[in-house]
């Protein structure tokens, strides 16, 4: 079994820059990933994009080139194509790496297992057809693969982004049906003073606006009453927008509505969670460095709270230095000059993410589903009405209803229904979200098969083999 003084789950944007941070303070870093390649989402295929000019993408995505390359520089022990299944309050982490499984053992482990999208559960939302913002960035980012004619619903920069790449490939886009309510650009205006402070990001988020507006493609704001058209597959999107009823035909129609931190890791760990009212989802509990409430747990990036790419970078930093200062090789006066920069930079980005948080936030007709026959749990097939019924029985919290109804046994473990199911019942119960709690969740985190499983024998972490001696 191999040791290391620091083990990163995920080589996104956080990941990334603590693996360099903490090789150049002498740290012997290993760095697990699931992806064949390293940059996560944002970064996916930057060092090496299908596209003939990745600058279509957008200056945001180009510079993480320049991160990957120093990332493949550094003296960083890498396990591209690594599902870590198993993260153990002893620092054991048991990965699956091409059929087999495998072990390691940290001192010291730095979450990073970034953000997903929320789901969007409307009328149709599991048809053969529709997908998500990021799937679309997917194919295109990794296959230069795009879907022609294509509608593309909800809110907030994510969406505008894909549809200005489309239109600068000359790829035809059928709709942007925009479902920010009216009410938000009211609610965000007392915190635009703050996010002027931020006048470039305001400046570049106006820019696609203007951008995608000059392109002269249809565009229908304050939509409510989203349907996705169709029996067997997408056929297209039916909704209203200001009062007035439209139906667009597509056969592909993409939807989003904001990020949430992907919870699966921290929630298997135990670590401690609290409910963030700005963002509508859970997040894990983490101090200025990204230290959780087991002692040699780190978090940072997206997956400890969504701070977007540039966030996640510097938070990957102070995470690194406080690991640094933990193993011994900084001083706590020296690891708080170091990092004094990256928390100032940090502040003064929060304003503008609160205007976004606000601007933005989900309404609840999106975020919640509101048709009885819509399916909460994808997995299991469990609909609205059936999670209703299981309320009905007594089921008050998450896991109960789980015991009832199935909703969250499935292979995603109920990272697509789980935010939506503390939804409906703190909606029912009429409770804050924070006393409906959720899933109770334990390894494995991921699939495992049980003929790889039979092959894996436990080795004895170094202390436990030390004290067996």
């Amino acid at each position: 079994m191999q040791a290391f003084d620091c083990a990163i789950i995920g080589a996104g944007p956080a990941g990334m820059a603590a693996a360099i941070a903490l090789a150049k303070g002498g740290a012997n870093v290993a760095v697990l990933d699931r992806g064949a390649r390293v940059g996560g989402q944002i970064y996916r295929a930057a060092a090496a994009s299908p596209l003939p000019d990745a600058s279509v993408l957008g200056p945001d995505y180009t510079a993480g080139a320049a991160l990957i390359a120093e990332f493949n520089r550094a003296e960083i022990t890498r396990f591209t194509g690594a599902d870590a299944w198993h993260l153990g309050d002893d620092g054991r982490v048991l990965f699956s790496h091409l059929g087999d499984t495998h072990e390691l053992h940290c001192r010291e482990m730095l979450l990073c297992p970034g953000a997903m999208e929320r789901p969007m559960p409307i009328p149709g939302w599991t048809l053969p057809g529709v997908m998500t913002v990021g799937a679309a960035q997917v194919m295109l980012k990794s296959d230069a693969t795009v879907a022609d004619g294509a509608v593309f619903a909800g809110s907030g920069p994510l969406l505008y982004l894909i549809v200005a790449q489309y239109l600068r490939l000359g790829v035809p886009v059928a709709a942007l049906v925009d479902t920010t309510p009216r009410q938000n650009y009211l609610n965000a205006v007392p915190l635009l003073p703050g996010a002027l402070r931020q006048a470039g990001q305001l400046k570049k988020g106006l820019a696609l606006l203007r951008e995608i507006r000059a392109a002269g493609i249809p565009q229908y704001r304050f939509a409510e009453g989203l349907e996705i058209l169709g029996e067997d597959k997408a056929e297209g999107l039916r909704f209203t927008a200001n009062g007035q009823p439209y139906e667009i035909a597509s056969e592909t129609v993409f939807l989003h509505h904001g990020v949430q931190p992907n919870l699966n890791m921290t929630r298997a760990m135990d670590l401690a969670h609290r409910w963030n009212p700005q963002q509508l989802c859970w997040q894990v509990e983490a101090d200025a460095w990204g230290q959780t409430s087991v002692p040699h747990v780190s978090a940072a990036g997206d997956g400890a709270g969504i701070i977007g790419a540039e966030g996640a970078r510097i938070a990957g930093d102070l995470a690194a230095l406080n690991i640094l200062h933990r193993l011994g090789h900084l001083s706590e006066g020296e690891r708080d000059r170091q990092t004094a920069p990256g928390s100032a930079r940090l502040a003064a980005m929060a304003p503008f993410r609160a205007f976004l948080d606000r601007l933005y936030r989900p309404a609840g007709a999106f975020r919640l589903p509101q048709n009885p026959e819509t399916l909460v749990c994808r997995c299991e097939e469990q609909s609205l009405a059936n999670l209703r019924a299981g309320f009905n029985q007594g089921a008050r919290d998450p896991n109960a209803l789980k015991s009832l109804t199935r909703c969250g046994m499935g292979p995603c473990q109920g990272r697509q229904c789980g935010h939506m199911v503390t939804g409906l019942l703190a909606e029912w119960q009429a409770e804050p979200p924070e006393a409906v709690g959720y899933y109770r969740l334990r390894s494995p985190q991921r699939l495992l098969t049980l003929e790889e499983l039979s092959r894996f024998q436990a080795v004895p972490a170094p202390a436990q083999a030390e004290a067996a001696e």
